[in-house]
């Protein structure tokens, strides 16, 4: 006949594995749970970015659309740059204007019939910035800013 206390040993060593297969379970999802909230920050960092970066970039169009002489070099009508630089770009960041009501600015997305004696004109700007696809996100970041600006 066996003693209580060797089958109280079989017992311990099978509630030992419980808890161990409880706590492994634990932990793997402790893990995927840290690992899916990195991913999430990250993702909501560089969007926050990407629209600062739509933000500057309508100001850099302004910047560059009141710093040229458009009797004689025309209007501008693109700006395509990358941030930081071409080589390791993080974004994409496009940049086209339509012109309204602006004498000088013929052709495409320009109407002279808005323009009034107290208006210089308008812009419609619109920016679109994109990741690099090499950043390794989960969800690609495109974002769309337009605006309408006076001259």
């Amino acid at each position: 006949m066996r003693s209580y206390h060797s089958k109280r040993n079989g017992f311990a060593m099978i509630m030992a594995i419980f808890f161990m297969i409880v706590i492994a379970t634990l932990l793997s999802y402790m893990l995927a749970s840290t690992t899916e909230t990195a991913k999430r920050t990250t993702n909501t960092y560089v969007n926050e970015q990407a629209q600062l970066m739509a933000k500057s970039a309508v100001e850099y169009a302004m910047l560059a659309v009141s710093g040229i002489d458009r009797t004689t070099t025309g209007c501008l009508r693109t700006i395509n740059t990358f941030y930081p630089s071409a080589v390791a770009p993080i974004f994409d960041i496009n940049v086209s204007i339509n012109y309204y009501g602006i004498a000088g600015c013929n052709g495409m997305g320009t109407s002279a019939t808005i323009a009034t004696p107290e208006s210089n004109g308008t812009m419609l700007i619109d920016v679109y910035v994109s990741d690099n696809a090499g950043l390794g996100l989960s969800e690609p970041i495109r974002y769309h800013r337009r605006t309408l600006q006076k001259l």
